[in-house]
């Protein structure tokens, strides 16, 4: 995935919170982007982004705790 502006506050969301579901992180994108979050296009398309960011974000996690750090 394509580390955009918004691909990386998504990530920083999501380790810097310890949980936060996919709405309440559509609710601050629509917020401070201005993402027309309403249209289900823009939802979907944003809820699979959130996806594998989350994915990436507890694979990097685990990485980490692997290596005892």
């Amino acid at each position: 995935m394509k580390e955009t502006r918004i691909v990386k506050y998504i990530k920083s969301l999501i380790r810097n919170h310890r949980y936060l579901t996919s709405e309440d992180i559509m609710l601050l994108l629509e917020r401070y982007y201005k993402l027309p979050v309403k249209v289900p296009s823009v939802y979907y398309k944003y809820k699979t982004i959130i996806k594998r960011c989350r994915q990436d974000v507890y694979k990097e996690r685990r990485r980490r705790k692997g290596n005892g750090v």
